[in-house]
């Protein structure tokens, strides 16, 4: 059995991943809408990196979830049904009104999104998709049905199974980059490392809760961001090895930060991780009613101010939006399709 810990960081870092997506598809709004703050821009421009956060979370939360239960048939499918609730219970809601707001504001794109592959979460391509952001929910459904094989094996036998499929992944991975014996492919692209990633992460947690590697990480995270940002590493092998890199070791930094009683997130920051994919989801539909509604129009003005407001408007909307529907819809709805599983 598997030493429980708190992980109330851990939700804090997924409400910042959330909110770092959000400030990257709002940017171009903002940027209309007047003068902008130079830090904003920044932060923004790079806010997709929230992505690779939530790749190695999911990771590191999907071992620290099964790794202590019996390894049966049994828990394998209830695991893996409780992924597919979590996943399309959360994600068809917003698949649908997306699709009716599309219907009402420009029909005539319809036609040219793949609605069957957005619908059920086998298409990655960001211009054929209902919501742009879904792509990444595609690689969390194939990271979750690689790691269902996680129950035919005993833990000690995963210990040593989970670095050979890290280190198998690698040498796909650099094959495909560095040449052509062995083409692209959705089945080993580089964010699975991410993913699998945060499974290493959790299996070798007890052996990294060290000042000194609290050090060591903020010094690589540092580097990391830095290399990703100057190198603009927006896809592939090289964002991974930087942003991905910058995204386990700022996962790291949090856990040990709890873990030695420096900083534990409130319970604010907390219910705000637990909403983070509902904040994940409904922000694009939000920012486009943003727009469609006018009100991106009454924040355009001189100066940094209205601007200023108008960002922030996005964000406490999205925000107060994503608690209420978590609390009274979301979470309600996702307990009740897996009662009796």
């Amino acid at each position: 059995m598997q030493r429980k810990i708190k992980l109330n960081n851990i939700q804090l870092l997924r409400a910042i991943a959330a909110l770092l997506v959000i400030l990257h598809h709002a940017l171009p709004h903002y940027q209309v809408m007047g003068e902008t703050l130079a830090i904003i821009d920044v932060v923004s421009s790079w806010g997709f990196i929230g992505v690779d956060i939530f790749f190695v979370i999911s990771g590191f939360i999907m071992a620290y979830t099964t790794f202590h239960k019996e390894r049966t048939h049994k828990n394998a499918t209830t695991f893996f049904k409780h992924r597919l609730f979590r996943i399309y219970l959360g994600y068809w809601p917003f698949f649908l009104f997306a699709l009716l707001v599309l219907w009402f504001i420009d029909p005539a794109k319809i036609p040219s999104l793949d609605l069957f592959g957005s619908f059920f979460l086998i298409n990655t391509n960001m211009n054929e998709l209902m919501l742009p952001i879904s792509w990444s929910l595609s690689y969390e459904l194939y990271f979750y049905f690689l790691f269902l094989f996680s129950f035919l094996f005993s833990l000690q036998q995963l210990y040593k199974l989970i670095p050979f499929v890290f280190a198998l992944i690698v040498a796909l991975v650099l094959t495909t980059h560095f040449s052509s014996l062995i083409p692209n492919s959705f089945f080993y692209s580089p964010y699975l490392l991410e993913f699998f990633a945060g499974v290493l992460l959790y299996q070798f947690k007890e052996y990294l809760m060290h000042w000194w590697i609290l050090a060591l990480s903020i010094i690589i995270i540092f580097i990391a961001y830095s290399y990703g940002i100057s190198h603009e590493s927006k896809n592939g092998l090289y964002r991974v090895l930087s942003f991905g890199m910058g995204a386990l070791f700022l996962t790291l930094a949090m856990l040990i930060i709890e873990q030695k009683n420096i900083y534990s997130a409130n319970k604010y920051a907390v219910a705000l991780g637990d909403a983070s994919y509902t904040l994940y989801l409904s922000h694009i539909i939000i920012i486009n009613l943003f727009y469609f509604l006018g009100l991106r129009a009454f924040f355009m003005g001189e100066g940094i101010l209205l601007p200023l407001l108008g960002l922030f408007s996005i964000i406490f909307i999205s925000v107060v939006f994503s608690l209420l529907y978590y609390k009274y819809i979301e979470k309600p709805l996702y307990n009740r399709a897996i009662k009796g599983i």
